[in-house]
This record gives structure tokens, C-alpha cells and sequence, in this order.
């Protein structure tokens, strides 16, 4: 429970200090105020600490919360009451502290919109337009349940391709690591054999040597190299138009770009069919889910159907004039509004992409997979092989 530090007035010109612990502000002033003291100010003591636990919320804590905060307000629990419940049963104490803040900002008359936008590194602004959208409808428990959907169908999509990927990720780190201390503490406590050598040494064996004198001796510059150029790249990241360009050039890199483009058009058509279905307009569901893509291309081409459809331009057509869309996808929408089922086959189309990339990944992993294999045996061999060079030469010059 957190700890709250206080000022109030006690009478003419007193002011009296201290801390209490309490479930939120209201509660401390409310303490207060019936222990005939007039609060000042109210300041949570632990407050740095949150913005810490909070940031390691993940999207499958998000997506339980959602369910549950869901359920609760479907069996008639008001919000506040929902979200007190939840504070309660949560075992995330970066959730359980969060839903706290957001119970009390909601008690003192805010929205639930509102109260999710103090925290935009935990809840995305697609979840915040839902909620929004759900509040204006009157349907918040549809809504979240909707959310809860969508968030944990992204979430199997995602832990599908990082498991996948996982066991050559492990191998290039195994490479990478192997390389680093073969040539900075293995290969220069062999190059003293050389220095009684009469004769020049291989080219390969010089490279090697040289190579592994500079590691040996500035490996550290290397790591503060390697530090700089992700911090660099975390700031470099948050611009958006960098991050434009970041995406628009993923998207050229071969089967890179198709596993974007399958997991974006999943989002995509599994989000635009949950607002439709929900009875939001077309157009101002195309706002909201351009929002539920993380390219920032694909983002910026799915905002500007908005346009087009006001024109009256269909969806079809729409895909149809953006070549980072592929055939297939105009051609399933067409047939999906020609009979009046545009809805059905927007999830129909969520469902073939989204096993699409599970192919895709598992076919690139079938290909990645022994090019690591022998790109790091070979690297391996290449070493040794340098290192040996020299004592081949002299045994064949002495026989």
C-alpha cells in the first residue's frame, strides 16, 4: 500500500506535516478532514518507484487485466468498483500499482479514457480509441472484451514468430561470442609460438594476428562502441519520421518483408472487422486502426483510405492501388463486399495471414538455420586454420 506525505491546516496559520499510508489521495483526504484538518497538498512518497515497475507491464498482463476488467463490468460492477477488485487480485505489483492510480483518477470524476492516457507506455493509442470509442457507445464491457481479443491474438501471433526465431538468434549470439574470444584471448597466447620464425607468416595468419592484437587490447572501445550505437538507436527510433524511414526500408529486405506485411495485414483486417462488427462507421474505423499497426508505411497508406473511401472508392480498391498490399488481399475483400459479408471476410483474412506467417517464419528458419550452422563452423575453421598455417609451412619447408 503506497505512502502519501502531507501538508494541512490545523487552525489560524498552523500547518501540520506528515505521511500516512492509503489505498489513494481521497483516501488521505478524507482521513483528514475528519480528523478536523484541512489538506494542503497530498504527494505520493513511492511515485519514482512506479514509473519503474510500471514499464515492465507486458502485452499479456494488458490482455488478462482487459478480460477480467471485462467480466466484472459485464456482471454489473461499476468501474470503480471493477478496477478496486482487480487491484486486489492482481499479482503484477507494477499492474496492481497501476490500477490503483487509475481507480483513484477515475473516483475524483475522470474517464476511463482519461485515465489510460497518463499512461501511454503501457496502453497504446489503438487501446485508447477503443475505450473511447466503447464509452461513447455505451458498450465498454463489449468493447474491452473485443480488446481483450485482439490483444491476445497479437500476443499468440508475436510468441509464435519470437519462438521461431529464438533457437537462431541463440546461435548467432553463440557465433558472435565464440569469434569474440577466440581472437581476444585465445589466438594472442599463440602468437609468441611465432616469434622464433625465420620465414614471413601467411597473409591470413598476419590478418588473424593483427586483428586479434587490436581486440585484445581495445575490446573495451568496442563494447562502448556497441553501448553507444543502441543508445544512439533507441533516440534515433522514437522520431517518427526515422522510424518512417526504418519501416519503409524493412520492408524491401527479402522475407523480412513478407512477414511484416502478413503480420500487419492480420492486425489489420482482424481490428477493422472487430469495429465493424461493434457498429463503429467505416471511416472512423479506419482512424482507429491504423493505429493497431506498428509499420509506420503500412500506417500511413491505411490512414489515407479514409479519403478514398469518402470519395467512394471501396476497401477493395483501396488495397488495390497500394503495392505493399498484396493481390490476394483486394481480391478476398471484393469478394467479401459483392455479397454483403465484408465483415466475415475481413476475419476470414486475418486467419489466412496470420497462418501465413507462421509458414513464412518456419520456412526462413529452415533456411537461416544451417547458413548459421556453417557460416560459424566456418568462421571456426577459418581461425584455426590460420593459426596452424605457419607450422603446416614450416613442416613442409623442413621436409
Amino acid at each position: 500500500m503506497p505512502q502519501f506525505s502531507y501538508k494541512a491546516k490545523s487552525g489560524p496559520g498552523q500547518i501540520k506535516t506528515g505521511v500516512v499510508t492509503a489505498d489513494n489521495e481521497a483516501v488521505v483526504a478524507k482521513r483528514l478532514r475528519q480528523d478536523g484538518l484541512f489538506p494542503v497538498s497530498i504527494v505520493e512518497v513511492n511515485a519514482p518507484a512506479l514509473r519503474i515497475s510500471r514499464s515492465k507491464i507486458n502485452s499479456r498482463d494488458i490482455a488478462e487485466f482487459t478480460r477480467q476488467l471485462a467480466n466484472l463490468i459485464h456482471a454489473g460492477f461499476s468501474l470503480a468498483r471493477a478496477l478496486n477488485t482487480l487491484k486486489d487480485q492482481a499479482q503484477h505489483p507494477g499492474l496492481k500499482k497501476l490500477i490503483q492510480l487509475m481507480s483513484g483518477k477515475i473516483e475524483k470524476g475522470a474517464t476511463f479514457s482519461q485515465a489510460l492516457a497518463e499512461y501511454p507506455e503501457t496502453f497504446s493509442s489503438f487501446y485508447l480509441s477503443m475505450i473511447k470509442i466503447g464509452e461513447s457507445a455505451g458498450n465498454l464491457d463489449e468493447t474491452l472484451l473485443r480488446l481483450a481479443d485482439f490483444k491476445e491474438k497479437e500476443e499468440e501471433l508475436l510468441s509464435q514468430v519470437r519462438a521461431a526465431l529464438t533457437y537462431p538468434i541463440f546461435l548467432f549470439a553463440v557465433g558472435i561470442i565464440t569469434f569474440f574470444v577466440l581472437l581476444t584471448f585465445f589466438v594472442p597466447r599463440l602468437v609468441g609460438i611465432y616469434s622464433d620464425f625465420e620465414q614471413a607468416l601467411p597473409l591470413l595468419t598476419q590478418v588473424t594476428i593483427s586483428v586479434s592484437s587490436f581486440m585484445s587490447k581495445f575490446w573495451w572501445v568496442l563494447l562502448i562502441i556497441i553501448a553507444g550505437l543502441v543508445v544512439f538507436s533507441r533516440y534515433y527510433w522514437k522520431i517518427e519520421k526515422n522510424r518512417l524511414q526504418i519501416d519503409s526500408l524493412a520492408l524491401q529486405v527479402p522475407l523480412l518483408n513478407k512477414i511484416i506485411q502478413q503480420i500487419e495485414i492480420s492486425r489489420f483486417a482482424y481490428a477493422l472487422a472487430m469495429l465493424l462488427k461493434s457498429g463503429v462507421p467505416v471511416l472512423e474505423s479506419i482512424d482507429v486502426v491504423a493505429l493497431s499497426v506498428d509499420n509506420r508505411l503500412f500506417r500511413q497508406k491505411i490512414s489515407s483510405f479514409k479519403e478514398k473511401i469518402s470519395k467512394g472508392s471501396s476497401l477493395s480498391n483501396c488495397f488495390r492501388a497500394e503495392k505493399i498490399f498484396p493481390p490476394v488481399l483486394s481480391n478476398m475483400a471484393a469478394v467479401g463486399e459483392e455479397g454483403g459479408e465484408l465483415i466475415e471476410m475481413l476475419f476470414r483474412i486475418a486467419a489466412n495471414f496470420e497462418a501465413e506467417v507462421n509458414r513464412t517464419v518456419k520456412t526462413m528458419v529452415s533456411l537461416i538455420e544451417p547458413m548459421l550452422i556453417i557460416f560459424i563452423g566456418g568462421i571456426v575453421v577459418l581461425l584455426v586454420f590460420a593459426i596452424l598455417l605457419p607450422i603446416f609451412q614450416l613442416d613442409f619447408f623442413n621436409k
